[in-house]
């Protein structure tokens, strides 16, 4: 068993495989382009994360399944023989599979009509979500699907160049890699073909037949961060493997203070019910100043990184964590000239220097601070 085996035709993947100790993530992305018969536009990519040492047994199924080596989903829903192995494939995936990871835009821009920033935006949600474990079992290798370079001329580029920021502003691990290949290279490649393809249809479709088989392995999360799964009545879930912290758990968000930012003007048009909820569940979860950094890197957004740094700043001296101001200088050393870094790091230093005053001072000196006084459950 392992990752390598027959059906593999990729040796620089082989090799990574080999010096890879954890589960390996396989990404592909759904979307529906904007101004498609006035219905709202949307881009998710979907992450499957398939254990180092299942990798060759879940290979050898999905091409037995498939009856061969070449498989596309959408190609394959056209004709009955198609959908019945298409059915089989997820229901399949829905045991093997350790975890199934979905993250979505649904704020698609009025100025992003090839969707390259929300594809940046998908990317980026998608890698923190899976990266986030420590030691030896946390994933660190993701494997997408190569881009067509007639109808993307920056092929794989974009997305090297989206992981790249992450892991120099020390917003991923930095022994996170991505490589591209095709599925013909790589068949478990089929595995987010079929989660991806099911989701859109789910979404764009309200056609749940397909993605349901994977609800019990799948977490959705909007790129704000919001956790947007489809609640679920069956309290048994699995777990993910060692390693893989659970996508619920989004530390950043914890206490992080909220953006306040003027909203882009986005696509609107026609949403189908499941669309819907997933645009009311993102709402209610406002985004914070740590969401909204690591955005602004991914997609190398100067203007991005300037909003949450204003709101951090306009944070009471003594509120939170003070590990979030390293990320925005951090994050602000990538997107921004450097006098531009240098500039935001001087003012989150004086931002400290009143914390500290403030908590070197007696406490009938110190003013109103709204923070300290709801922790106290005290009113003004």
């Amino acid at each position: 068993m392992g990752m390598s085996g027959f059906g593999l035709g990729d040796p620089a993947l082989a090799q990574l495989y080999a010096r890879s100790t954890g589960p390996v993530v396989f990404i592909d992305e759904s979307f529906r382009e904007p101004l498609r018969n006035d219905e709202h536009p949307f881009y998710a990519m979907s992450g499957v994360i398939v254990d180092r040492d299942q990798g060759s047994v879940v290979r050898d199924a999905l091409m037995d399944i498939a009856g061969g080596r070449y498989w596309h989903t959408t190609e394959s829903y056209r004709s009955a023989a198609g959908q019945n192995a298409i059915h089989e494939l997820v229901e399949y995936l829905a045991t093997a599979a350790d975890w199934n990871i979905v993250t979505v835009q649904t704020s698609i821009r009025r100025d992003d009509r090839d969707m390259a920033i929300a594809r940046a935006e998908t990317l980026t949600a998608l890698t923190a979500e899976v990266t986030r474990g420590t030691g030896p079992s946390a994933a660190r290798l993701l494997v997408m699907e190569s881009r067509n370079k007639r109808a993307y001329p920056s092929g794989d580029r974009d997305d090297k160049e989206t992981i790249g920021r992450l892991r120099s502003a020390g917003m991923i691990d930095r022994q996170t890699t991505v490589h591209h290949t095709s599925p013909g290279r790589e068949p478990l490649l089929w595995a987010p073909d079929l989660s991806a393809w099911a989701f859109r249809r789910h979404v764009a479709l309200d056609d749940d037949r397909w993605f349901k088989p994977l609800e019990p392995i799948a977490t959705v999360v909007h790129v704000n961060g919001a956790d947007v799964t489809q609640k679920r009545s069956n309290p048994h879930l699995p777990q993910p493997s060692p390693g893989v912290q659970s996508p619920g758990e989004r530390r950043w968000d914890v206490g992080g203070t909220t953006v306040a930012s003027s909203p882009s003007l986005v696509f609107g048009g026609q949403r189908g019910n499941a669309l819907t909820r997933i645009e009311q569940a993102a709402r209610a979860e406002p985004m914070t100043v740590e969401r909204e950094a690591l955005l602004a890197v991914g997609t190398e957004d100067q203007a991005r990184l300037v909003r949450a740094a204003v709101a951090r700043l306009r944070q009471s001296p003594r509120s939170g964590d003070m590990s979030t101001d390293q990320r925005l200088v951090d994050g602000a050393r990538q997107v921004m000239p450097e006098s531009g870094a240098e500039e935001l790091l001087r003012a989150l230093n004086e931002r400290k220097r009143r914390a500290i005053e403030g908590d070197a001072a007696p406490e009938h000196d110190r003013g109103p601070d709204p923070d300290r006084d709801r922790g106290h459950g005290r009113t003004r």
